[in-house]
């Protein structure tokens, strides 16, 4: 499991089980465990108002620069 966090704030925004090394590009909605992002339509933000990412269909396509990510991947 990772921990995704705002960049601007570093409050927590989702718990997410990451599959496989590389860049986080997007989040299924499926992995998510705990969600603690504002949504507005589909636009996803931080409480402190940083946009994070959009809602396409059965992921969240993320902006990079907008989070940092802490934890582990899960190996393959």
């Amino acid at each position: 499991m990772i921990t995704i966090h705002c960049d601007a704030c570093s409050r927590k925004l989702f718990r997410y089980q990451k599959i496989g090394k590389g860049k986080l590009l997007h989040c299924w909605l499926a992995r998510i465990s705990s969600d603690h992002s504002v949504r507005e339509g589909d636009q996803v933000y931080c409480t402190c108002g940083q946009h994070i990412g959009v809602v396409e269909g059965p992921w969240i396509n993320l902006h990079g620069g907008s989070f940092t990510v802490r934890g582990s991947a899960l190996k393959k």
